[in-house]
């Protein structure tokens, strides 16, 4: 039989030294953004029940999804999603806190991928959700937020793409189709798949809706998209969501933040639980979107709390790799001090050590069983200093 012992799982990753310490530096840059917008930590398990993630507005093919039984049978996933656990805890933990109320987290999420995908299974995301708040000065907070956070990375070339989930929604819930079928229409507009979207129109129709469903793909640039969308769809829901993005565009405008700004209306996301903005977050260099997020006013309701909320998730691997290209984390340096400590003076060299630790000092303590192996080990590591303790009490020599 086949042994596994010494590989990681498909879609995982193991991580060493300099790769933990560029996650480590990512981390802790966004936690400082999170925490100077007035955002606050908050953690959920890795385990949730599958109702959480089970329902209307949340789009999790039970394939995707990483599944076990606890003691009593009942079925437990390993979060594929951020937002749905923390709107459960806004719901019942939280539930007397005031709102708006500003949470941030760095939590995993895990979700099968196709074998030979290239994608993978677990992903490190950091995010903040805004719950309580809506209208333009939320969604703007959130924007200038994603913003921040990015360039806190070190990323100074980024594009963000803006659609709205309302503009997709008033053209769809025109068309008689099945939820299967809606799936798909989602996911050939997403990928921009004209061709295959072209076919699903077909089965459905041809009418002035399916006509602006067909050329979603192509609605992609600047202001000038919108007046297109325009002329395309008079439908009044349609509009509404034309005019908040257009309201939102001229805010990020007078954040001088245009030339980093498109309007994608082919930007649907597969999540139904969005019902406003919708935006995705890219970086140069990685084909794959860094951040995204939303607004998502009627999923608190589900879990028994209404309230409107709006937030965003960044992918944390690509922006450790980009640190970590730009040579802002440093080769990790040896230890300042190797302790030796010679038989029946052991505990004294660890006291010493102890007290080098509290000078500030980085230090290693001697495992070996001759002072001679230590020294030859202190050597190979690029240990610069020797402290040894023995019956001639201490002494210091360079290596």
């Amino acid at each position: 039989m086949r042994q596994y012992a010494k590989i990681t799982p498909e879609g995982t990753k193991d991580y060493v030294f300099e790769e933990c310490e560029a996650r480590g530096a990512a981390q802790a840059a966004l936690t400082g953004v999170f925490e100077s917008h007035g955002y606050a930590p908050v953690m959920t398990p890795y385990l949730e029940y599958y109702d959480v993630f089970h329902r209307p507005s949340a789009d999790w093919l039970t394939e995707k999804l990483y599944s076990v039984t606890d003691s009593r049978g009942r079925l437990l996933v390993m979060r594929p999603d951020n937002t749905l656990p923390i709107a459960r805890v806004a719901s019942a933990r939280l539930q007397y806190e005031d709102m708006p109320m500003r949470l941030y987290y760095h939590q995993s999420v895990f979700r099968r991928s196709r074998f030979y995908a290239g994608h993978s299974d677990e992903y490190l995301q950091c995010g903040v959700e805004l719950l309580g708040a809506q209208g333009l000065r939320a969604d703007l907070e959130i924007l200038q937020c994603a913003v921040d956070a990015l360039r806190a990375c070190g990323v100074r070339n980024f594009r963000v793409e803006l659609g709205h989930a309302g503009f997709f929604k008033a053209l769809a819930d025109t068309v008689s189709m099945s939820e299967d079928l809606r799936a798909e229409l989602i996911q050939c507009i997403e990928s921009k798949n004209c061709p295959a979207l072209e076919e699903l129109l077909c089965r459905i129709g041809n009418t002035g809706e399916t006509g602006a469903l067909r050329a979603l793909p192509r609605l992609f640039g600047g202001e000038e998209t919108l007046k297109q969308a325009r002329a395309l769809c008079g439908l009044p829901a349609a509009h509404e969501a034309l005019d908040s993005l257009a309201a939102l565009y001229d805010c990020l405008r007078a954040l001088d933040l245009q030339e980093h700004v498109d309007i994608d209306l082919g930007l649907v996301h597969g999540q139904r639980y969005y019902t406003g903005f919708v935006f995705r977050g890219y970086i140069e260099g990685s084909g794959i979107s860094v951040l995204s997020g939303g607004r998502y006013d009627a999923l608190l309701a589900e879990f028994g709390r209404p309230a409107a909320a709006v937030g965003f998730a960044v992918a944390l691997e690509p922006l450790a790799e980009l640190l970590l290209e730009q040579g802002k984390i440093p080769k990790r340096a040896p230890a300042e001090v190797m302790v030796f400590g010679a038989a029946g003076f052991e505990a004294a060299a660890l006291k010493h050590l102890r007290g080098l630790n509290e000078q500030g000092l980085r230090c290693e303590y001697a495992p070996f069983e001759s002072l001679e192996q230590a020294a030859q080990y202190a050597k190979r590591k690029g240990i610069p200093r020797l402290d040894v303790m023995d019956a001639h009490g201490l002494s210091q020599s360079a290596v």
